[in-house]
């Protein structure tokens, strides 16, 4: 389907995300990860807080960031009516990384429910409730 000349100058191919000021990129590596990376990309731009980026993170990137408020005690640096330029930086995540701490997440999680469920199995079927 892809032609391999074509497609190595075409990835890695990055995906950028954000949600407010913080910029994020998920990674493509090859073809069948483009629907993966745009998926989890949107999603993990509405559910930020769900996930930590930065610790599986392989690579950043710089940006800068026009900051401006309305509020004069947070604009220590600039009058009023400049904006300030922060430099900031983002995390880089190939999305088979991304996966793959997910997916460790997740069996964590049902392993922590299974524990809970045979406990609570345990619990209701005492011997005191047989007849």
């Amino acid at each position: 389907m892809f032609n391999t000349k074509r497609t190595n100058k075409f990835f890695p191919l990055d995906f950028y995300g954000e949600e407010g000021s913080w910029r994020f990129i998920i990674r493509a590596e090859h073809p069948g990860e483009i629907l993966d990376a745009m998926y989890w990309r949107a999603y993990v731009s509405c559910h930020r807080k769900d996930f930590d980026l930065l610790h599986i993170a392989t690579d950043k990137f710089n940006y800068k960031y026009n900051y401006s408020s309305s509020d004069s005690s947070e604009m220590h640096y600039a009058s009023g009516a400049e904006q300030l330029r922060v430099n900031m930086m983002g995390p880089i995540v190939p999305i088979s990384v991304f996966l793959k701490t997910l997916a460790e997440q997740q069996g964590k999680w049902i392993k922590k429910a299974a524990g809970t469920a045979a406990g609570a199995m345990a619990l209701s079927a005492s011997p005191t409730d047989q007849p």
